[in-house]
């Protein structure tokens, strides 16, 4: 069955400028005023990695790459005490202070499975969160897996250094592969880090822990996804089937794993129901701190009807009202459930159109190619286009009349957060994390999954209500800014960081 190529009205995805590094020349410096342990060393939409770097979050804006080969085979220059950072921090002039200024922070290794180039909801917040505590001044780098061979050892991306180690390709056990050469790393790089921050505990929870314990080094933990802990994520499908063979086989070493985990100094919640979940795995609730995912609200902010008629005629979007979807093109995120919905009323609505911005390249449970036969098959290319992983998501969306998401589980979507910041009215799975971002009736509708006759109606509220549903969006663009705006989320991981690394006798092991 072929699949669809892009459709007319999609246009050509535009491309926004490229911008310069921030920074200029400061040698990193000791951080003063720590207690801890003795011995501490010195120092989206669519989950694709892409040749041409396009991001959700700019593009390759700040990105600056090394040589193909490991920074010491490249020459470059080293820190006596802080390693090969000074790659990064040799030209920096002084930064700008950000609500809290660096002062005492810690210095931090973020350790995750996949960064930019990568995109997505967890690629994305990473890179924001890390670009906004070096605008600070904290020392902080990333340590993830090259998951392509086309991407540097090494480079610096929004002034953020990132190191990547082997394997490369394996979409499936490459998370797996990492951990030996994520560990060796960190043990070479021992003096450039006082805590290791794991974004994706399942594989590399152990990698952060047992690197913490042998270093005498902090660890904080965080969950991306629901299931990460419990072993959820090994016996149950995206939908929520059960595997009960799996689980068998798989409890006892998820037993074990988990009392390696516990070891941690702190795990960081992204929603009620990781929490729960936390707590439900025997985490005592004080080792627990709750921070949300953080977004670009001043880049994903709602735009007048004048500018957005020129932005739909530049990125070809005809029609009457236009519904957005963004994020990964996988299964588990009711793509299939709602195209089925579409097709008929598509039908009845003519001049409406879905436009689906993100990608499957690459991930392991893509249906990208299934989602495309299907608008092939179903006569939909008039109606529903895919706009592929582009840079600006933003402009999709403040293109857009209505953003739908009708995800099977999720924790903390950013793609649904970038939605209510650009003033989206939205209609939503009334599923876990999900409740803690919106509100029925007040800035958004909460949904069931897979409920076809819900969905319909949500549709024809949103097409046929524009000026009652546009109190959602007002009221979605307040939350955004309240809750999710990526100055107090920095603020809080600092604050979780300094406390951590301030603790003389560390957590109970």
């Amino acid at each position: 069955m072929n699949s669809v190529s892009s459709h007319p009205w999609e246009g050509e995805r535009p491309r926004e400028p490229d911008g310069g590094r921030r920074g200029g020349s400061q040698r990193p410096g000791r951080s003063q005023g720590r207690s801890g342990r003795s011995g501490r060393g010195g120092e989206r939409s669519g989950g694709e990695e892409r040749e041409n770097r396009d991001s959700r979050g700019g593009g390759n804006a700040g990105r600056r790459s090394a040589p193909d080969e490991d920074p010491r085979s490249a020459g470059w220059p080293r820190h006596a005490t802080y390693g090969y950072l000074a790659i990064a921090e040799a030209d920096r002039d002084s930064r700008p202070n950000g609500n809290q200024a660096a002062g005492d922070a810690p210095r931090i290794c973020l350790l995750t499975g996949s960064f930019y180039p990568v995109v997505g909801g967890g690629e994305s917040h990473a890179r924001l969160l890390c670009a906004e505590l070096r605008r600070r001044g904290v020392s902080v780098f990333v340590l993830t897996r090259r998951r392509v061979k086309t991407t540097p050892a090494f480079e610096t991306i929004d002034d953020i250094p990132v190191f990547r180690v082997p394997p490369s390709g394996v979409p499936r056990f490459g998370k797996y592969l990492m951990m030996l050469p994520a560990f060796i790393r960190l043990i070479r790089m021992r003096r450039d880090y006082d805590a290791i921050y794991v974004c994706g505990l399942r594989i590399l929870g152990l990698v952060g822990v047992l690197a913490a314990l042998c270093l005498r080094k902090r660890c904080v933990l965080r969950s991306e996804s629901r299931g990460e802990l419990s072993g959820a994520f090994i016996w149950e499908t995206p939908d929520g089937r059960r595997k009960p063979l799996l689980r068998a086989l798989f409890v006892p070493a998820i037993r074990l794993r988990n009392a390696v985990l516990k070891k941690a100094d702190a795990f960081l919640s992204i929603s009620g129901v990781i929490r729960e979940e936390y707590e439900a795995c025997g985490i005592p609730p004080a080792r627990i701190t709750s921070i949300v995912n953080g977004i670009d609200t001043k880049r994903f902010a709602p735009i007048g009807a004048a500018q957005r008629a020129v932005l739909r005629q530049r990125l070809n979007l005809t029609g009457g009202r236009i519904f957005a979807y963004s994020g990964k093109l996988n299964r588990g995120k009711g793509l299939e459930f709602l195209l089925r919905v579409w097709e008929p009323w598509a039908k009845a609505h003519p001049d409406c159109r879905l436009v689906l911005v993100g990608s499957g390249a690459r991930q392991f449970l893509s249906c990208e190619r299934e989602l495309r036969d299907f608008v092939a098959m179903h006569g939909l290319q008039g109606s529903v286009a895919f706009a592929g992983s582009v840079r600006n998501v933003h402009e999709y969306l403040q293109a857009a009349d209505a953003f739908l998401f009708p995800s099977e589980s999720e924790a903390m979507p950013l793609a649904l957060l970038e939605a209510l910041s650009t003033g989206l009215p939205v209609a939503a799975s009334d599923i876990g994390g999900i409740r803690d971002i919106i509100s029925d009736g007040h800035d958004g509708r909460l949904l069931p999954p897979n409920d076809a006759a819900r969905w319909t109606a949500a549709l024809d509220e949103l097409a046929g209500q524009p000026d009652s549903v546009a109190a959602w969006g007002a009221a979605g663009r307040a939350t955004a800014l309240a809750r999710f705006g990526m100055t107090r989320v920095a603020d809080e991981h600092l604050d979780l960081f300094r406390s951590v690394c301030a603790e003389s006798g560390g957590a109970a092991r």
